[in-house]
């Protein structure tokens, strides 16, 4: 194939505007995020412009979302601050005391089947009571030994075993299996410990204003792209060169209506998720179900672990509203009920909703969206998988308006 010079000069700006999406990736996620948020809210902007202007029109729309944003956390933080409250007063050393038996069940059966070894038993030795020591003590008869002696002797031997008994400790703490159930339990405790309340604080905090700072971003560029529509394809315009606009201005369109179908399809999903869990615990009488479901649909849209963490945080919540209930005839048939409300979800949302949702909004091969996402944990963690989708969408739109002589560019483009 002849080399052409104008693949390398695409290459350089495109290889730059990815190193500075990169450097800037927050600010490029605001924008990105504010622009859904803008084409979400278009249709009701158009509707009221009329009658309440550029500004009016806009600050409305923008208003209606934080009202429901606002409600939504009227509805389930009171629920989260008192269930946190609970926790706090939760003797804990009851709780490890509640599931030791069940760990000790479990690490038995564990050593009966082979899978753990066996603890190293130290031997049991008497204690001599003027030193202390762990004394050995064996007596037996001498008469045979001494012909010709009156009466029975006897001798007694005594060893002091206290240094071995010493080394083999020692030695049984230092073995190279250690045991798995008192890491468990020590992990627990450390986990657990009121010392650590600061820091946990001081991380949430943390959070919580990078939190603050991001939505009031996203809420102030939102208003500018509501208010002046097509401000976003200006933006982008004006970064390509005259003869490239017509494309750009095709490659925004494409881009526009893949993106909000797929975060339709994202809210729909979230819905049915509430749904689908909210209502089972809520007939099986499993306290906070609401807050469960809400948790676990939120937490649903990060790929692949984000299900698992959401079903974590459920069975916690439930144990945790009667930690000093019997663990075999109560807790365990509760954490059941739990998880098995998880897996039905779990089968529907992975076999009915992700492959309309994925699929079929930004068309793409369940490989396809796999790869990127573990690609997008890769460079940005949590927040890279739940945007490796949209991203990738943007990208394959690009790929197909100004790249599309690529044979690699046509087969990942030719359902869009």
């Amino acid at each position: 194939m002849k080399f052409n010079l104008r693949y390398l000069l695409a290459l350089i700006p495109l290889s730059v505007a990815a190193v500075l999406i990169y450097w800037f990736s927050n600010i490029v996620t605001y924008v990105i995020v504010a622009w859904a948020v803008s084409m979400i809210g278009a249709p009701l902007v158009t509707r009221l412009r009329p009658y309440l202007g550029k500004s009016g029109a806009a600050f409305v729309t923008l208003g209606s979302f934080v009202f429901i944003g606002g409600l939504l956390l009227y509805i389930f933080i009171p629920p989260l601050v008192n269930q946190a409250r609970y926790l706090s007063r939760i003797d804990y050393s009851k709780v490890i005391g509640g599931v030791e038996q069940p760990i000790h069940d479990w690490e038995n059966w564990l050593i009966d089947k082979g899978l753990m070894p066996k603890k190293k038993s130290v031997p049991v030795a008497k204690k001599d009571s003027l030193n202390n020591n762990f004394i050995f003590e064996h007596t037996y008869p001498a008469d045979s030994l001494l012909p010709n002696q009156p009466g029975n002797i006897v001798i007694t031997v005594k060893l002091d075993a206290s240094d071995l008994i010493s080394k083999e400790k020692k030695e049984a703490d230092k073995e190279e299996n250690p045991d798995f159930f008192e890491k468990l339990k020590s992990n627990l405790v450390y986990y657990i410990n009121p010392s650590r309340i600061q820091y946990f604080f001081n991380a949430t905090v943390g959070a919580f204003g990078n939190l603050i700072l991001g939505i009031s971003s996203v809420l102030f560029i939102s208003f500018f792209f509501l208010r002046e529509q097509g401000l976003f394809y200006k933006m982008i315009q004006s970064l390509v060169p005259n003869e490239y606009e017509a494309k750009a201005a095709h490659a925004i369109d494409q881009t526009s209506k893949l993106l909000i179908r797929y975060f339709s399809g994202i809210l729909l999903q979230m819905a049915i998720v509430t749904l689908l869990v909210s209502v089972p615990l809520r007939i099986m009488g499993i306290d906070n179900a609401l807050l469960i479901a809400f948790f676990a649909a939120i937490l649903n849209v990060i790929p692949y672990i984000g299900p698992i963490i959401g079903a974590l945080f459920g069975v916690v919540i439930t144990l945790s509203s009667n930690p000093s209930a019997p663990f075999y005839s109560e807790m365990m048939p509760e954490m059941i009920r739990v998880l098995s409300v998880f897996i039905i979800m779990q089968i529907i949302d992975n076999f009915v909703l992700q492959p309309i949702i994925f699929s079929k909004s930004v068309k793409a091969h369940p490989l396809e969206i796999f790869l990127v996402v573990l690609i997008g944990a890769k460079l940005g963690g949590i927040l890279g998988m739940v945007l490796a989708i949209p991203l990738y969408t943007v990208f394959r739109v690009i790929g197909k308006v100004f790249l599309s002589e690529f044979k690699v560019i046509q087969n990942l483009t030719r359902n869009i």
